[in-house]
């Protein structure tokens, strides 16, 4: 169903180019932002009315709104990638306001296998204590041990990055556990490639949304300057050194004079246009990662338990 059929029993690397749609997703982007900018909000909120303890809490109110912006937008985007019409905005956030604990328990349960894993391996390293023979035993222990963390380290990558891809599509925390193990050590170099392809493709487009921006700025910069020139020099160096380089624009002719509300309301705006600059730069690239994984996900299940596609 969403395997290539030149895919050849492997994942497909047209999903790199699915991903590149979650530019264009509309809904996904508007509850993942809109949680981003709430959780921004009530961090302000809490800081300014709470004083410390306002302080010390807001980061787990910012850590949370994302949280909920991050199941909500997956849950949008599962049911893209299955080619099936989405729950609606409501629904998606109701949903991640039900499934949360679910992905903290999913988290944990895996934080503590590998927990296990670990402390299995200390009593390993015990054996070196014996009489005589222990020290020897180091000897291969210790280059087997090191190649078996790499591996499990690639392991818990990818089970941990699948976990809210499973619970998106509706898993239990059981069956979520399940499937991400399965996957995860039935393909680990192909799913941790495609991992990585779409980490350097979010990446990309978070340095041309950058690149865009700064000449839209700069654009803004060369129409505002005959207006609000001077008020732009108060800013600091950056505004300063993008108008001296503008014709005619120097600030010996810009305006004389500019009024200090002028110039405050000005840095206002510059603020806003910044705050709203890194938003996208944080939204749209993590919502074309999301949008791959979701695609990536299905596939991979598809592949290794096509019954619970």
């Amino acid at each position: 169903m969403f395997r290539d059929e030149t895919s050849h029993g492997d994942l497909s690397f047209g999903l790199l180019l699915q991903a590149l749609r979650g530019v264009t997703l509309w809904r996904p982007n508007l509850v993942y932002g809109g949680c981003l900018l709430a959780g921004v909000g009530i961090s302000v909120w809490l800081t300014s009315v709470a004083g410390d303890l306002g302080g010390a809490v807001s980061p787990f109110a910012l850590l949370f709104a994302i949280l909920i912006g991050y199941l909500a937008a997956g849950r949008l985007l599962i049911f893209d990638a299955r080619g099936e019409p989405g729950p609606g905005l409501r629904k998606s956030l109701g949903f991640a306001l039900r499934v949360w604990p679910r992905l903290l328990l999913l988290v944990l349960m895996e934080a503590l296998l590998l927990s296990g894993i670990a402390f299995v391996e200390v009593l390993v390293f015990g054996v070196s204590r014996l009489p005589s023979l222990g020290p020897y035993l180091v000897i291969p222990l210790f280059p087997v041990t090191a190649l078996f963390n790499a591996a499990l380290l690639v392991l818990a990558i990818i089970v941990f990055n699948l976990s809210g891809p499973a619970l998106w599509h509706g898993e239990s925390v059981g069956k979520a556990l399940q499937h991400t193990l399965r996957i995860a050590s039935s393909r680990p170099g192909s799913i941790l490639l495609m991992m990585l392809l779409l980490s350097i493709l979010a990446s990309a487009v978070a340095l041309v949304i950058i690149v865009v921006l700064y000449l839209g700025y700069a654009l803004t910069l060369a129409t505002a300057a005959p207006f609000l020139g001077n008020s732009l020099f108060a800013n600091g160096a950056t505004e300063a050194l993008l108008l001296q380089w503008l014709p005619s624009m120097s600030s010996d002719s810009l305006w004389a004079a500019s009024l200090e509300p002028l110039t405050l309301w000005t840095q206002w705006g510059e603020r806003l246009f910044w705050f709203a600059a890194g938003i996208l730069i944080f939204l749209l690239p993590s919502v074309v990662f999301l949008t791959g994984m979701a695609h990536l996900y299905l596939e991979a299940l598809e592949l290794e338990s096509p019954e619970d596609v």
